[in-house]
């Protein structure tokens, strides 16, 4: 069963990453997330042969979009670019996120915040009510132990991510720490945002608010819903 589960949850992300390139046109230049349905997104771009420049947020999504042929730009040449397309690791219905499952949030974030319009895509798994995932913090390595009591003292558990393909932390494209911060449920994701952004050594945290145009969410039955927020 738990098999059956993740080929209808690929197929969400492929309609989801289809229905991202409908926002997309010729001569746009396209900044995008990191992650498995930003790869299906480069996909689909390619697949579609539109002339676009892309500007992505990692090095993954940076090494996919020259593989697959697509040219690639930055925010020096492109300072507005004209759609940005992403994923998320949870949402709500008025478009609160939790991102950052792959490191990239901080330069997710900017290049959302410099994008004029903004669609994120995902399966309808990835939708709750409330957001509960830890918080994924970028955080500046001669800061990481002090961030780590400042949470502790609210009762927040921060745990440093360790990479899968070497010994030690993960770092981030920026060469700071990753970590994930646990609030349990969070009722007011603003506020979360906000008392992050406070701490001194944190660079960006995983909580998006207010960044969002278009949202889009593909299920398993073929259906997909649209949420829009301008």
């Amino acid at each position: 069963m738990r098999r059956r589960w993740r080929v209808f949850s690929v197929e969400a992300k492929r309609r989801a990453a289809k229905e991202a390139v409908e926002y997309v046109d010729d001569g746009f230049v396209v900044g995008v997330g990191s992650g498995t349905t930003v790869s299906l997104i480069l996909s689909e771009l390619a697949v579609a042969g539109k002339k676009v420049s892309i500007i992505p947020a990692s090095w993954q999504s940076y090494y996919e979009a020259i593989e697959l042929g697509l040219t690639v730009s930055s925010l020096d040449q492109h300072p507005s670019p004209d759609v940005y397309l992403d994923s998320f690791d949870q949402v709500t219905r008025d478009g609160a996120m939790i991102k950052g499952g792959g490191g990239a949030m901080l330069r997710e974030k900017v290049l959302a915040s410099a994008s004029r319009n903004r669609v994120f895509v995902g399966d309808h798994g990835k939708l709750v009510e409330k957001l509960r995932r830890p918080v994924p913090l970028e955080i500046v390595p001669f800061a990481y132990k002090f961030v780590e009591n400042k949470l502790r003292e609210k009762g927040v558990k921060l745990v440093m991510r360790t990479s899968q393909a070497k010994n030690g932390p993960t770092v981030s494209d920026n060469g700071n720490l990753i970590g994930d911060a646990d609030f349990g449920e969070i009722d007011e994701p603003a506020k979360v945002e906000n008392f992050l952004k406070r701490i001194p050594g944190v660079v960006e945290s995983g909580v998006f608010v207010g960044l969002v145009d278009t949202l889009i969410i593909a299920y398993d039955n073929g259906k997909v819903e649209r949420l829009t927020f301008r």
